[in-house]
């Protein structure tokens, strides 16, 4: 029958951008020295894990992380530029706060419901879930194992609704994961009601 099949779902590490509220989107920037530190951590909680597959956005923010945990697993990273977050447009180098004060309308029909609003110069959820929809089927769907996604804070909110199915993603931002926040998914226990997805650190974790 097979190995079952867990997703291990990470979201990069901290960014000097993160820190001062700042878009990143598709801009390509590297972790800082707490990001660095955050990325060591979360590998040292998979460690005594086995992983079979590792999979990244190729952006800076996303490899590194996705590095630091494949290195203890002697494991190639495949990245896979569908996995790229959101990109913002305009919004892109902007302080949260200067987008509420020059683009307010737009920015509170985005917190609203961001399937109804594209950042200007941007794209669409609509059309990013397109493509992770894509990644999921093509790349994920037919492996078995464990498999880790190193992610965006969008991107990795999408993972999710997909593998619940739900067509929904009008709350989309209750979705949304922290700097380096790990959620773990199991496809097998996705239908059932108490289902939730598990967050933290999996450093007590053993393999049988």
């Amino acid at each position: 029958m097979g190995k079952e099949k867990e997703i291990i779902l990470v979201r990069h590490a901290e960014t000097a951008w993160n820190r001062e509220n700042r878009v990143q989107g598709s801009l390509d920037i590297p972790l800082n020295y707490e990001g660095t530190k955050q990325a060591s951590k979360i590998a040292q909680s998979l460690s005594n894990l086995t992983i079979d597959y590792i999979f990244s956005s190729r952006l800076k923010r996303s490899y590194q992380t996705a590095l630091e945990i494949a290195r203890p697993h002697h494991l190639q990273v495949q990245l896979d530029e569908r996995l790229n977050e959101l990109s913002q447009g305009k919004w892109e180098g902007m302080l949260i706060s200067e987008i509420k004060k020059y683009y307010p309308e737009l920015y509170a029909g985005w917190m609203k419901n961001p399937s109804l609003v594209i950042p200007p110069g941007g794209e669409g959820i609509v059309e990013v879930l397109f493509r992770v929809r894509e990644f999921w089927k093509i790349k994920i769907v037919p492996l078995r194992g464990r498999i880790v996604i190193v992610g965006h804070k969008v991107i990795n909110a999408l993972i999710k609704s997909i593998a619940e199915e739900t067509t929904d993603l009008s709350n989309l931002w209750d979705r949304l994961p922290e700097n380096a926040q790990i959620e773990v998914i199991h496809p097998e226990k996705l239908l059932e009601d108490n289902h939730r997805f598990p967050k933290g650190d999996l450093s007590q974790r053993k393999e049988k």
